[in-house]
């Protein structure tokens, strides 16, 4: 696990790996890593853990934006005000990225996401309800890529 992490998850291990392609151009490759009392195949967000992407490709900051907004719209995660906000939260805070860049959200249970670039700091998103919902992109049952899902969660597909 990234350095940065240890320090929040102690007990953390490595729970999964995947390759996100759009039309068979890669991505970005995803790795989860959580507490060891992370159930396997299964998210709990009572629990802290780890997923970094590492960028296969240049993407602006405004494009993951809007399009966390657009996945955490069509999984119905919250009203549109609220949708609303957060979208001009992730505007401000989402960097460009490129070939090599990683970013990393480590959610806080209770408290929100805290996100990486190349393992430092970048930004703290405070709200349980927003954490969930931004992460709901790769583990809600009803996400755009189940086998995306299985796989960080190691759980067979």
């Amino acid at each position: 696990m990234p350095a940065a992490f240890v320090e929040s998850i102690p007990t953390a291990e490595a729970r999964g790996t995947a390759t996100v392609r759009w039309l068979g151009i890669a991505l970005y490759d995803a790795a989860l890593w959580v507490d060891r009392a992370m159930p396997v195949g299964a998210m709990d967000y009572s629990v802290p853990f780890v997923l970094r992407l590492r960028y296969a490709r240049a993407i602006p900051g405004r494009a993951i934006a809007d399009t966390s907004r657009d996945e955490i719209a069509r999984l119905q995660a919250a009203p549109a005000e609220r949708l609303a906000q957060w979208h001009a939260r992730m505007r401000t805070v989402f960097p460009d990225v490129e070939a090599g860049t990683e970013l990393a959200g480590l959610h806080v249970p209770g408290v929100g996401m805290r996100l990486f670039r190349n393992g430092v700091v970048l930004a703290e998103l405070p709200g349980d309800d927003f954490s969930r919902a931004f992460f709901g992109i790769w583990f809600d049952e009803q996400t755009r890529n189940p086998g995306i899902r299985a796989q960080l969660l190691a759980a067979a597909p």
